[in-house]
């Protein structure tokens, strides 16, 4: 089943709400917490396992109904690592997600695994389940960028891992790829690039290494270093690399993604399309008709409050018209197929106007962006500008107009 155009949902504002999609389980465990990670997560320990388990099924319980019956069509376990979970738990869960919620012919079922885990039998057990889709966290296949990046699999781990894949009967699958990590050159990637356009996954995922604050690498003032002085080579990094894979075959379909032709992830297109999704575990946040929610991120308070029967939400908010439109801008931007104008102006009733008008001028005579009066989308050098581009672009609440009658 081909993945359905960007324009499928819209983000709800003055429309109908979108319905909801998509859902998103968080496993929060790692054999080894990667330096550079801000994400919910929290060492493995065999002992932890069963009760997240049974919280993440309450958690699942206790969702809220969804406001119009919808086929959810994608499901995506990450992390964490979800493969730090044995194959009988994973199983509960995916059997809560069939029973909770109605699935879609031909859901795409999608599973983050990490190299240490990838056995071939472990994997097959997984497809044999249901799972369509495999991320491969390899982020590097030398081993000096692995130990400079605080991972703790080898490249022949990682190779291996995409072997087993193969093995397995898995044809959909991504491999993540990183570069940027602090004293390793531009090669050491290159070839990781290339080795990656050999296999020919289904995807690939491409991410400069960020310097979170709260991290071991943010606190860590050499790695803030190189990472401030080393910008305009990461920059280089990604041109390279988004121009090797696209002569591999390669769709840039988004600023991080790259897939061959008909092979993009269905979350990533649920989500930036402005679908609803659900999420379930800890830090996982949630999207329907215009109303955003985050749970707990730390696993005890997590666990803690749904003992009480309470929902774990630790924040939540409903979107204005003004964030609707500028997150549906950022989405768009973010995309290969950009941003139709009309269609922004006349969900968000709102005009597009004189001034971004000679924004987008000056942003295709800089080469950051074509620009046709129509459509508007980054080039592949604009794109390590999108969020700069996207501020320029901005609205506020005094070009938002009347909602129609």
């Amino acid at each position: 089943m081909h993945a359905q155009p960007l324009h499928a949902c819209p983000p709800a504002t003055r429309a109908p709400p979108a319905p909801v999609r998509a859902l998103y389980v968080h496993i929060p465990f790692c054999h080894t917490i990667c330096p550079f990670c801000a994400f919910a997560v929290h060492g493995s320990r065999e002992r932890l396992h069963e009760p997240f388990v049974a919280s993440l099924l309450r958690d699942m319980d206790l969702a809220e109904p969804m406001p119009e019956p919808a086929a959810i069509d994608s499901v995506y376990l990450g992390g964490g690592t979800p493969s730090t979970l044995g194959v009988e738990r994973v199983e509960r869960i995916l059997v809560r997600i069939s029973e909770r919620f109605k699935a879609a012919a031909g859901a795409e079922i999608a599973f983050e695994v990490n190299p240490e885990d990838a056995t071939v039998e472990y994997l097959a057990q997984l497809k044999a389940l249901g799972v369509t889709r495999l991320s491969l966290g390899l982020q590097s296949l030398d081993d000096a960028t692995l130990r400079a990046l605080g991972r703790s699999h080898t490249s022949l781990q990682a190779a291996r891992a995409y072997d087993a894949a193969q093995q397995a009967g898995f044809d959909n699958v991504n491999v993540d790829l990183m570069f940027g990590a602090s004293g390793i050159g531009a090669e050491p990637f290159r070839r990781d690039v290339k080795r990656v356009g050999d296999w020919r996954p289904a995807h690939v995922s491409l991410y400069g290494l960020d310097i979170e604050e709260r991290t071991p690498f943010g606190r860590n003032p050499d790695i803030r270093a190189w990472a401030g002085a080393h910008r305009e080579q990461q920059a280089e990094h990604y041109l390279w690399a988004a121009e090797a894979l696209e002569s591999f075959g390669y769709v840039h379909y988004e600023v991080s993604n790259f897939c061959l032709p008909e092979r993009e992830g269905r979350q990533n297109l649920r989500v930036w399309s402005g679908c609803g999704y659900l999420g379930f575990g800890p830090g996982a946040h949630s999207y329907v008709a215009g109303r955003r929610w985050a749970n707990e991120r730390h696993l005890m308070a997590y666990e803690t409050r749904l003992k009480r029967g309470e929902r774990p939400i630790a924040f939540e908010e409903r979107l204005t018209p003004v964030q609707a439109a500028n997150e549906a801008l950022l989405l768009a931007l973010r995309q290969r197929s950009g941003l139709d104008v009309a269609g922004w102006e006349a969900h968000f009733g709102l005009a597009w106007g004189e001034q971004r008008t000679r924004t987008a001028g000056e942003l295709a005579q800089r080469g950051l962006a074509a620009w046709d009066g129509v459509r508007l989308h980054l080039t592949r050098r604009g794109m390590l500008l999108a969020d700069e581009i996207t501020a320029r672009l901005l609205v506020n609440d005094a070009q938002i107009a009347a909602p129609h009658p």
